[in-house]
């Protein structure tokens, strides 16, 4: 009797886990990695023009997901600096906006694994200590993790080269959401 008490009161449990365990199996084969979404990086930069520091970038991308798990984007950046030569984060444009195109591979649908290469234009402290920019390329890899369908989170490094030594190398971790 007892075993029967137990069986019964356990069985309305079973159901609502068996039920979870199945909508998550559904979900998985959604692709998390595809349409568009935005968010926030924080991390450390390393400017050969003018010192190191704080930095952020917010970006917003889009990306497509195929079958095989290979993920196409592209990426628009803009990031803000808190170097010595630099009056902090007062300029929305002390650091660099970059726009990257993407690719990564996610085996299986949760955590991809990513490379890019884009434009980049970054400013330059000259000899008067006022602000250029120059031109340039940004090389990216990183790693995501979505840990649901609508949120995720980020892991990257990046390495800005252009003219008048305006070299930048920074690392950061963020998160952001899909739309």
């Amino acid at each position: 009797m007892k075993f029967q008490s137990i069986a019964a009161l356990a069985a309305p449990f079973a159901l609502l886990f068996s039920g979870s365990a199945f909508a998550q199996d559904a979900s998985e084969e959604d692709k998390h990695f595809q349409g568009v979404y935005g968010g926030i990086t924080a991390g450390y930069g390393d400017f050969s023009s003018g010192g190191d520091g704080a930095n952020v970038d917010f970006f917003l991308g889009g990306r497509l997901q195929s079958d095989n798990g290979l993920v196409y984007g592209i990426e628009g950046v803009l990031g803000i600096s808190d170097s010595e030569s630099r009056e902090p984060f007062l300029d929305l444009f002390d650091g660099y906006n970059s726009v990257i195109g993407k690719i990564g591979y996610t085996p299986d649908n949760r955590v991809m694994w990513y490379g890019g290469v884009g434009y980049t234009s970054v400013d330059v402290v000259n000899e008067l200590v006022n602000l250029d920019r120059a031109d340039g390329v940004v090389f990216e890899a990183g790693v995501e993790y979505m840990p649901s369908s609508w949120f995720g989170l980020r892991l990257r490094g990046q390495y800005h080269t252009a003219s008048n030594e305006a070299d930048i190398t920074n690392v950061g971790a963020g998160l952001f959401f899909s739309f």
